[in-house]
């Protein structure tokens, strides 16, 4: 092979990587001053688009606290955090507000639902705030996609729990953003329902959706394509498929 030839396999291999790359974080930390806590300490990952990725460890590992800085929920203190050529460790409030509506969508274990509003009145709120038109065309076929349009007209509270945690991903169906966060999505419901919820969930994946779960469940990550598992808030043998 001559020298010319590798040359361009070795650009055509470093473009192939920088297009694929989606999230970046390098040393990045969080701690707190009063009581002072290091919750992250200087970890560093890449994140691919359209991957399934889960973040494990065990309570208080700082699983959460990840998943919130990822989703431009929270900040890091320390280190760097780029989103394909965007360094969101350099937004303000202001733009990391705007940038979170643009690109992240969350399903919360308990559901973070309105129950004095119906299920179609919860997923209809993101396309409100983002002044969508023709939405009851849109709603209506992310309730088909989650198995829930015969209970469109139903109060939160008279679901069950999978029915609730459908109706959490319907709206992030219809957020259409980039990448949905999700947080312990199947930690309050039976085993029969979290494994439709994670199906629910594999299959969005399957359609180009970003998926990052945390997670404590072994079960739940084997699902993902791979494990970032997070202990004393460090990196634990990270890039284990």
């Amino acid at each position: 092979m001559s020298k010319g030839v590798f040359t361009q396999l070795i650009c055509n291999v470093k473009r192939f990587e920088k297009e694929v790359r989606m999230i970046n974080i390098e040393e990045l930390s969080k701690e707190y001053k009063k009581p002072y806590k290091k919750v992250l300490d200087q970890i560093s990952f890449q994140i691919r688009e359209g991957e399934m990725v889960a973040i494990m460890g065990k309570s208080g590992a700082g699983k959460s606290t990840l998943l919130n800085i990822l989703g431009c929920i929270d900040t890091a203190t320390g280190g760097k955090y780029v989103f394909h050529d965007v360094d969101v460790t350099g937004l303000s409030k202001k733009e990391l507000h705007q940038f979170r509506k643009k690109h992240f969508s969350y399903i919360f274990q308990n559901f973070e639902l309105l129950p004095e509003y119906s299920v179609y009145e919860n997923i209809e709120i993101p396309l409100l705030a983002r002044n969508v038109k023709n939405r009851k065309t849109i709603i209506l076929n992310a309730l088909e996609e989650v198995g829930i349009a015969e209970h469109r007209r139903k109060k939160i509270h008279k679901l069950s729990g999978g029915e609730q945690q459908r109706c959490a991903i319907a709206r992030a169906i219809v957020a259409d953003t980039d990448v949905i966060l999700a947080d312990e999505p199947t930690g309050s419901l039976d085993e029969n329902t979290a494994d439709e919820i994670m199906q629910l969930l594999k299959r969005l994946n399957d359609q180009g959706k970003t998926i990052i779960i945390v997670t404590h469940d072994r079960d739940i990550a084997a699902q993902c394509q791979r494990s970032i598992i997070i202990k004393d808030g460090k990196i634990w043998n990270g890039e284990t498929v």
